[in-house]
Parts: structure tokens; C-alpha cells; sequence
């Protein structure tokens, strides 16, 4: 019998003469229904053809999407005379959708009249067309479902409401949920929790709240529960998310796993440790585990939480670990400066066979090191290698993740090779590519790659303009930041904070305080770092009674300063020459803000001392500061001997700076300008003499100006300008301009620089030097 072959608890109204099928069917039928369907279906022996047979293989072969035994079947009804009948046209079709196969589905659609006066068979394209991500499809088969004159369900609305966040259309999602209300389901949980995750999506947890409060029969169940506090997570209202979770609690609705992980995403986020262990002894007591989302929600809870140790316990209890837990662990380790466990735990992954993805990598790459000689540097150039091997170099996390570890330590060319391997790019990927460029005083490339960026029509995100406004400010590119100012402006894009904070630096470096004093004063609820911003900006213009009346005033409005703050008012005392003041703000730190200075905060107060001509000070301040000097305290000291004539000081210095780093040339010259500033020009010239012997040249200075919107970089002697000859021309008339206005330049310092010749040749040369 043919009914052998079929399940028959999937049979509409079956009719059996006997059981013996129903026991066949039970045995042996998924098998035979598989085989047959792989072959001829003529090939079944005594064929029963009637409506049950034929519905009961068409729902197997829709359930394991067989569609090449459905295509036999559907032949072998239209031979039979049973393609005419409504029900198995329904599950033709269905089969069709769940197989995908599109042209069917339109043509049976379009031929077979009854279909379009049956509800389900509009519900099954709407939804296919949606799975395939045909949306606009999906919105007109709704509105043809319209206009035959029925009324979409339950089903229907959910389906659209989907395509609709997918569509990413708003004003279109508010219509379709007065269709909703209209139709007496905005208030069904089912079309509910559609628009709850609708509008989370577009970031409108206020409205998600409102739908949810009038779910029928009060708050629905744990899977509107679910549902809100999983929508309010992912819109980073963390204390929202928690407070609803605290309320359902306190109602009585039971939770779920998936609760729970929503619940440790909110804790981690806002390092609630304590209440993230409470909800670890709930998932204990509930017997939630061994369940792998759950586990590895716990796992990212303590990493973010920077408890390793109880995230590695939570990794090795994990009995099925699938590849977000490894991914979860590693990037545990990665993003609290653990690299070499982190690598030796992917080395793990590979060697138990664990197949990495595309989120394995960044995981890895989240916490790299910095500095340019990273220890790890090499091995990150080996999974970067990897990367390449398993062909996943184009994906754009991946390319961002590379861009970011090569930036950081300092390694433009080889960001910029992972950047244009990444295809296609998305804004993350410009970003940090444009990032890459800034913080390596390359914004002149920063600001061409966000001109490209719009020239292929990409639009920016929020989070490009910090990176734009500090390469304007580096490059004092005025008109160009006043333009993506302009821009970032019109399309509200500058709202972020960290924008706002950039814009007063990129202004101030323009050297318009004043702009950036009125950026500071638009800012609605200013920072810790809007405020160190604009004291950075009165320290660098030279205000500092300023930005310390300022300091003290952020306290007024309860912002307490930080360790940067304190720098940048020791800078403004630097730039101003006042000692006292800055001595005293370095002794504060501890006594007053329970603040540690950092080697930073010293060398800003040895810097103060050495200008002052406190050398001995200074020298005195490197002994007691309970870190090792680098070569750059030194040099500073060493220019301060420089400026002050010391020379015995700067002597001792020396050997310190040419036992530190032989082959430096800046050392060299700074030596030279000891010698040179106390009159000992043979000296000068001796030390030039060993920079040649050892093959050093002192580094070449660059400048940048902008005209015509136009970035034009150059050196000293820079003669690659086509005019270069009419500007030194001017440059020479300029020069004794400033000689009849009574300028005598300072050529003590420049004696070891030049060749022997007539001393009335000084002035020439450093004219042609100062051209840059």
C-alpha cells in the first residue's frame, strides 16, 4: 500500500482500513519516503493514489526539503488528475516555499486560482519572500492580499512587521502597527513582541515599553518578559533592562535561560558583580546548565568583569563548548592584557579540532599590545597569516581588528595592506583605517580616505569625526575642519561627546581659542574630558591662571578632576614659566585628589624646572621619582643645558643619553648645542664629525599648510614646489625685512651645523633652513 511509505500522525484525516500501515509507517516509512523521493516515484509498487498518499509525501519531502521529490510527486498528480484540488495546492506550495524555489512558487501561484483565496497560502509567500530577503516583494504581496479582500492574522502582521525592521523604515512600522489595532491584535502577544523587538531596533525602547504595558491579560509571558529585557540590553539601557527584570521577579513570571543571559550581559556592562554572582546562583539552583548560551553568558560576565579566574572555572565546567565560548574566553583574556594566555588558548582551539570563525579573530586581536617593540607583534602577524590561509582576510571585523593592532603598534604600511585586502568595506573598517592614520600623525591620509569614503558614497557614523577633527588639528588644516565641521553638523552626526571634545582641540591647535571656548560652551553636559579639552587648549594659548581657575570650577559642577587634568594644568603652568604654581598643583595630586603622578606628571614638572633653568632641580627630581628616566627625560634636561649654557651638567647627561641610545642623532645635536651655546665651536664640530663617522643624519623637520583647501606638505631646502625659486626669493625679501626691523638672529646653535666658512655666511644658511 501506498500509505506504507507516509507517517501517518502527519496524515490530514487519515482513513486507514487496517493498522498494519500505520505500523510500517512507523518503522520503516521516513527511509522509504527519503528513497523514493530521490527516484522515480513510479517506482513504488501498487501505487493507493488519493489526496491522504499524496499529502502525506508532500509534507515529508517540505519537512526535509526534498524538492526533487516533490517535483515528481507534482507530476505524478498532475498525470493523476489530483492537481486540482485546494488542499494539496496548499501543500505543493508550501513545499516550494521551504525549499526556496521562487519560480514555482509564482507560477503555481499565479496558475492556481484557489490558492489566492486561501489566507495560508498568502502567509507562505509573504514569508518566503521575506527569508530571501525580498522585502519589498514581501510589502507588495500584502497589499495584493489587500486588495482580494482579506484581512491579514496574527501570522501575516508578525511576518511584516520583520520585513519592515529590515526594511529599516520607521514611519512604515508605526503604520503597520495601527494595522495592528485596527485588526484587534495590538494587544496579542504574539504581534506584540513583533513590535517590542520592532522598535528596540530602531532604538525606541519608550515604545517597546508602551506596547508591552498593554499586552492583553496583563504582562504576557516569560517570552514578552524575554523579549523587553533582551530589546532594552541591546540598546545599552542596562538599568532599565535590570529594573524590569527585578519586576518580573517581584510578579512571579517565571524565567528562562534566556532571561537569565540578557540579565549577566546587563551586569557585565555595568561591572554589577555582585548582583551578576546572585544570578550565577540562580542558574545553579534552577539546574539551567549545562546550557551553552547560558554558560557562556556567565563566561563573558566575569571576563568583562575582569574575574578571570571564575570565567576560566565557568570555561572548563563547560561540557559542550561550541565556538562562542572559546571566543568568549579568549577575548576575556585578550581585552584584559592577557596575550599569551589568550594565544595559547587558541592554539588549544585548533588543536581539539575547534573550527574558528570570523569572530575568533577580532577576540583575539581585541587586547593587543602596544608600544613598537611589541613582544607579541610577531605573532600577531602569524595569526594575520592564519587569517589569510583560511581566506577570511576580506572580513570586515577581521580587516577593522588588523588595522586596529597594526595601528597600535605603530605599523601604518602593513594596517594599510589589511585595509585594502578587506572587501567589502564597511564604515567600521574606514573608521579605524582613518583612526589608524590620525593617531599616527598621518592626517593628511586621514582626511583623503574620508574624501574617498564619500566619494564611493559611504556614509559616516558618529564615531569617524573624533579621528578627523584631531588630524585637522595636527596638520592646523583650518578651512578643511571648518568643512567637516559643517558637514558632521548638518547631518547630526556631532552629538557624540567624544566629537565635541575633539572639535575644541582641532580649534584650538588652529589657533582659534575662541571657537574653541564657544565649542566647550555648547557642550550640555560637559565631562571629565570636555574639560580637560578646554584646559588643554588655555594651557597651550597660554592661559594657564585660566585653566586653573577653570579646574577648580569643573569640582563646582561635580566633575572631580583626573590624572589628565592635573597634567594639562602642569602644562599650562610649563608654557607659562610659573614654577612655584606648578610645584605646588604636583604636591596636590596625592594630598588633595588621592591621585598618583605618573611618569608623565613628572616629566612635566622636570620640563618646568629644566626651562626655568633649575637644572640641578630637575636632576635632583629624575634621582627621587620611583621610575627609570627614558631617553626623552633626558633629552629634555639636556636641552634645558643647551638653552642655559650648562655645560658639565650636560656633559653627564650625554653619556647617559649615548649609553642609552648610540644611534640617535638627535642626541648628537643636542650635545653640539651645548658646546655651540658656551662658545666651544671645535667641540661642536667634533661631535658633528662622529654623527658622520657613524652615519647619522638629523632627522627632517616637515611642515604643513593649507590653500585652497588644498594640504601642502614640505621639508627643509624642500625645492619639490614647481615655484620653489619665487619663494625663496620672498622668503630672502622677508628675511631682511626683518633685519632692517632690528632682528638678529641667534646663530650659537647652529655652529655645529654648518661647514667651515666666513662667519658672515651664518645668516644665509639658516635663512635657507628655516624655509621649511
Amino acid at each position: 500500500m501506498f500509505l506504507s511509505y507516509c507517517q501517518c500522525h502527519h496524515l490530514p484525516n487519515p482513513k486507514f482500513q487496517n493498522t498494519k500501515p500505520l505500523r510500517i509507517a512507523e518503522t520503516r516509512g521516513v527511509q522509504s519516503i527519503r528513497k523514493a523521493s530521490t527516484r522515480n516515484i513510479r517506482s513504488l509498487p501498487k501505487l493507493s493514489r488519493n489526496n491522504s498518499s499524496y499529502a502525506s509525501l508532500l509534507q515529508h519531502c517540505s519537512r526535509e526539503r526534498l524538492l526533487e521529490g516533490g517535483l515528481q510527486l507534482h507530476a505524478d498528480m498532475i498525470k493523476s488528475g489530483f492537481d486540482s484540488d485546494t488542499y494539496l495546492r496548499s501543500s505543493l506550495l508550501g513545499l516550494y516555499v521551504r525549499c526556496e524555489s521562487l519560480d514555482r512558487v509564482r507560477t503555481l501561484f499565479d496558475t492556481a486560482g484557489s490558492l489566492r483565496t486561501n489566507l495560508v497560502s498568502w502567509n507562505s509567500i509573504i514569508t518566503m519572500y521575506f527569508r530571501l530577503g525580498l522585502i519589498e516583494e514581501a510589502l507588495s504581496a500584502y497589499l495584493e492580499l489587500r486588495r482580494s479582500g482579506f484581512a491579514p492574522d496574527q501570522y501575516t502582521l508578525s511576518v511584516l512587521i520583520g520585513a519592515v525592521q529590515e526594511r529599516d523604515d520607521l514611519r512604515l512600522g508605526i503604520q503597520l502597527h495601527c494595522v495592528c489595532v485596527k485588526f484587534g491584535y495590538g494587544e496579542e502577544e504574539f504581534v506584540a513582541n513583533s513590535l517590542i523587538k520592532m522598535y528596540a531596533a530602531f532604538g525606541r525602547t519608550d515604545a517597546s515599553s508602551r506596547v508591552f504595558e498593554k499586552i492583553r491579560g496583563g504582562s504576557g509571558s516569560s517570552v514578552a518578559w524575554n523579549s523587553m529585557i533582551a530589546r532594552h540590553v541591546e540598546n545599552e539601557r542596562y538599568e532599565d533592562g535590570l529594573k524590569l527584570y527585578e519586576k518580573m521577579m517581584n510578579v512571579g513570571s517565571a524565567t528562562t535561560p534566556l532571561t537569565l543571559s540578557s540579565v549577566l550581559r546587563a551586569c557585565a556592562a555595568r561591572e554589577q558583580i555582585s548582583e551578576g554572582k546572585q544570578v550565577h546562583s540562580q542558574v545553579m539552583v534552577r539546574g539551567f546548565v549545562p546550557n551553552v548560551i547560558l554558560e557562556t553568558a556567565l563566561l563573558e560576565f566575569y571576563s568583562r568583569c575582569g574575574e578571570l579566574d571564575d570565567a576560566r572555572k565557568v570555561f572548563e565546567r563547560t561540557e559542550d563548548k561550541n565556538v562562542l565560548t572559546w571566543n568568549a574566553m579568549i577575548r576575556g583574556y585578550s581585552q584584559e592584557g592577557y596575550i599569551e594566555e589568550a594565544f595559547e588558548l587558541f592554539r588549544a582551539m585548533r588543536r581539539g579540532r575547534m573550527v574558528s570563525d570570523k569572530f575568533t579573530f577580532p577576540a583575539l586581536l581585541s587586547g593587543a599590545a602596544t608600544g613598537e617593540d611589541c613582544e607579541f607583534l610577531q605573532e600577531f602577524r602569524s595569526i594575520h597569516a592564519c587569517i589569510i590561509k583560511t581566506g577570511l582576510e576580506s572580513d570586515r571585523f577581521i580587516g577593522a581588528s588588523l588595522v586596529t593592532v597594526y595601528s597600535r603598534n605603530r605599523r601604518l604600511e602593513e594596517a594599510r595592506l589589511a585595509f585594502d585586502d578587506t572587501s567589502p568595506k564597511d564604515i567600521g573598517v574606514w573608521a579605524s583605517m582613518i583612526s589608524a592614520c590620525a593617531k599616527n600623525k598621518q592626517g593628511a591620509q586621514a582626511v583623503a580616505l574620508f574624501s574617498e569614503m564619500l566619494l564611493l558614497g559611504i556614509t559616516p557614523g558618529p564615531s569617524i569625526f573624533p579621528s578627523l577633527f584631531i588630524a585637522c588639528g595636527e596638520l592646523s588644516a583650518l578651512e578643511m575642519g571648518k568643512q567637516i565641521h559643517g558637514y558632521g553638523s548638518k547631518n547630526g552626526l556631532l552629538s557624540d561627546s567624544a566629537a565635541q571634545n575633539s572639535l575644541i582641540t582641532m580649534y584650538s591647535n588652529c589657533g582659534l581659542l575662541v571657537d574653541a571656548r564657544r565649542i566647550f560652551s555648547s557642550v550640555p553636559d560637559p565631562n571629565v574630558v570636555s574639560f580637560n579639552s578646554i584646559i588643554s587648549a588655555l594651557a597651550q594659548h597660554g592661559h594657564a591662571t585660566e585653566a586653573y581657575e577653570l579646574s577648580r570650577g569643573m569640582e563646582l559642577v561635580g566633575v572631580r578632576p583626573d590624572g589628565v587634568t592635573l597634567l594639562n594644568l602642569l602644562s599650562a603652568f610649563n608654557h607659562a614659566g610659573l614654577v612655584e604654581e606648578g610645584l605646588e598643583s604636583f604636591s596636590s595630586m596625592e594630598e588633595t585628589y588621592r591621585i598618583e603622578p605618573t611618569y608623565q606628571h613628572y616629566a612635566c614638572i622636570v620640563d618646568l624646572l629644566a626651562r626655568a633653568g633649575e637644572i640641578d632641580k630637575a636632576f635632583g627630581l629624575i634621582g627621587a621619582m620611583p621610575f627609570e628616566p627614558d631617553a626623552s627625560l633626558w633629552r629634555i634636561v639636556l636641552g634645558a643645558c643647551a638653552k642655559h649654557g650648562k655645560l658639565e651638567t650636560g656633559k653627564r647627561i650625554a653619556e647617559q643619553l649615548v649609553e642609552l641610545e648610540p644611534d640617535e642623532a638627535t642626541n648628537y645635536v643636542l650635545i653640539a648645542n651645548v658646546y655651540a651655546r658656551v662658545g666651544r665651536c671645535a667641540e661642536a664640530t667634533k661631535i658633528r664629525n662622529v654623527m658622520a663617522a657613524r652615519g647619522l643624519q638629523k632627522e627632517e623637520g616637515f611642515s604643513w599648510i593649507e590653500i585652497d583647501r588644498r594640504i601642502y606638505k614640505f621639508g627643509v631646502k624642500d625645492r619639490s614646489h614647481p615655484r620653489s625659486e619665487d619663494i625663496y626669493v620672498g622668503l630672502g625679501e622677508l628675511t631682511t625685512e626683518m633685519k632692517a626691523a632690528g632682528y638678529v638672529p641667534d646663530v650659537s646653535f647652529t655652529l655645529h651645523d654648518m661647514e667651515a666658512g666666513p662667519a658672515q655666511g651664518k645668516p644665509d644658511k639658516i635663512s635657507d633652513n628655516s624655509s621649511a
